[in-house]
Formats: C-alpha cells, sequence, structure tokens
C-alpha cells in the first residue's frame, strides 16, 4: 500500500512592490511560482492571476503612470485559502482630475478587441474574487483559491468554494 503524505503545504506569506511597468510581469509570475510551489494543484491558475490582475493595474490606474508602483501579496494558509492581491495608487490622474474612479467588474469583450477578458479569465480559475478599498484612494484586487485537495497516487482534485 503506498504512503501518502498528508500534511498540509507550507504557509506562505510574501510581500513584495513593483514599479508599475508591464515589463516586471515576469518577476510577479516567477514569485508567484516560488511561492506557491508547494501547493501544485493552484500555482498554475495563481501565476496566471497575479499576471492579470498586475496588468491590469499598470494599464488603468496610476500606478502604471511615470514613478508608479504596485503591491503583490501572496498568501497561504494551512487552513485551505490561498490569496494574491495587487494594490494599485488608486486612479490615473485623468480620472482624479475629473473626479471619476473607475471599479474593476466584468465588461463583455467586443468582438476583435484586444481588451476586456482579464477579470473573465480571473473569476474562470480563481474560486473567487473581489476589490478592497486601500489607503490614499488606492484599490486592492484579490483572488481567492481553495487549498482543500485529495490527492491519490498523483491525481489530484481542488473542490471548489
Amino acid at each position: 500500500m503506498p504512503s501518502h503524505d498528508l500534511r498540509p503545504p507550507p504557509a506562505v506569506s510574501e510581500l513584495r512592490v513593483y514599479p508599475g511597468e508591464p515589463v516586471h510581469c515576469p518577476h510577479v509570475r516567477r514569485l508567484v511560482r516560488t511561492a506557491l510551489a508547494g501547493h501544485t494543484a493552484i500555482v498554475d491558475d495563481a501565476e496566471l492571476v497575479a499576471a492579470e490582475l498586475f496588468g491590469n493595474a499598470c494599464r488603468h490606474t496610476r500606478s502604471g503612470e511615470p514613478g508608479g508602483t504596485l503591491a503583490l501579496s501572496i498568501s497561504a494558509l494551512p487552513s485551505g485559502l490561498a490569496v494574491v492581491s495587487v494594490t494599485d495608487e488608486g486612479p490615473t490622474s485623468a480620472e482624479r482630475l475629473a473626479g471619476a474612479h473607475t471599479w474593476p467588474e466584468l465588461k463583455s469583450p467586443t468582438p476583435g478587441s484586444p481588451g476586456w477578458r482579464g477579470l473573465h479569465l480571473v473569476a474562470a480559475v480563481a474560486d473567487g474574487w473581489g476589490h478592497t478599498p486601500a489607503e490614499d484612494m488606492g484599490l486592492t484586487v484579490w483572488a481567492a483559491f481553495n487549498l482543500a485537495t485529495l490527492s491519490l497516487d498523483g491525481l489530484t482534485d481542488r473542490a471548489r468554494l
């Protein structure tokens, strides 16, 4: 009878600040993959989600303007929950001048348009996602993953929240 390691994967807590430039997306992906290496059932999805959230923040917030920054947080708890989040610096300068503020939302992509698909990917692979106001008009967009797994001889089935 094969033996099974029933210990939960290790707890994870990582926080990094990056310049708000898409060129740093490979670093974001690498950090997620490294931090969640012990959580094989979700590591690919979490890496994809982090890249999408980072790219969205670079494109749609003040963090993507010259000198802007983004914070990436990765947490995984033995209780069975992992969260990947990106915190931005808030609305673009133009939105601030206009007194406008946009919130992440699922928008229907126009056929042939290159945009509005990122959050659909996030919603499809994460067990939940949302946003929370951060300091100084910033916003934290997060995605949660259920780590509850059943592994039998290398087969893994992740339960959905």
